[in-house]
């Protein structure tokens, strides 16, 4: 079972980002959802917590725990914004 997403993707914004701070993202490629429990920081999460859905956005994703469908958050190295 693959536990991160090493190389950056491209993701789309399914729902805005509910009041648990879990985030719903589609991997359009893969026809694969993920959902988002856990951030790099609090600014990445404080950024995506004000995008609307639809809105694509590239990030790396980690495994949190070891069976269920949730992930973690990271920007990508050359990434400083998700919104510019």
């Amino acid at each position: 079972m693959k536990t991160e997403r090493s190389k950056p993707h491209e993701y789309r914004v399914i729902d805005e980002m509910n009041t648990n701070d879990a985030i719903n993202l589609l991997n359009p490629s893969a026809n694969r959802v993920f959902q988002v429990v856990a951030y790099e920081d609090d600014a990445l999460r404080k950024e995506l917590a004000t995008l609307p859905a639809g809105k694509l956005v590239e990030l790396k994703l980690d495994r949190v725990g070891a069976r269920a469908n949730v992930w973690r958050a990271r920007r990508p190295a050359n990434v400083t914004s998700l919104t510019a």
